[in-house]
């Protein structure tokens, strides 16, 4: 089991559709078609998870990271727009 770090140091389980339901957030507001929003989806969410899953402890920070880079090759349009949605998260 994949423990997630999160910034302020509390530690939860990794969870695949969180990072799925963040990205399908900030890809509704790209003009691109549906089927690119799921192929961006899938292959980001594939990235990470095949980043994690040797891993026992992972930072929130890492896997942004991960997402990041995946989206500026894809979608850089994107990118923006993700460091927006996680600042609203920030507590």
């Amino acid at each position: 089991m994949i423990k997630v770090i999160k910034r302020g140091g509390q530690k939860e389980e990794f969870n695949l559709e969180k990072i799925k339901k963040s990205l399908i957030s900030v890809l509704e507001k790209v003009d691109i078609s549906q089927e690119k929003k799921n192929e961006i989806v899938d292959k980001i969410t594939k990235e990470v998870l095949d980043f994690v899953k040797e891993k026992k402890e992972v930072f929130t920070s890492e896997i942004e990271a991960k997402i990041i880079l995946g989206l500026d090759k894809i979608c850089s349009s994107a990118v923006t727009l993700w460091r927006e949605h996680r600042l609203k998260k920030k507590p």
